[in-house]
């Protein structure tokens, strides 16, 4: 039996950062979707670093 490695983000750090501030500008900045946001941003980013490296 194989182990898959764990999935990364579905979307890059700019396409979720489109979304932060489209919430934002709608006044939604601290809601759950906000924060649920920032978490999926910085996983994208970290995985984009990692890829770089």
């Amino acid at each position: 039996m194989s182990v898959s490695p764990a999935p990364g983000p579905a979307r890059s750090p700019a396409e979720v950062n489109a979304e932060i501030r489209a919430l934002v500008a709608a006044g939604g900045a601290g809601t759950d979707r906000y924060r649920e946001l920032l978490v999926e941003w910085g996983e994208a980013m970290r995985a984009e670093v990692e890829a770089a490296a």
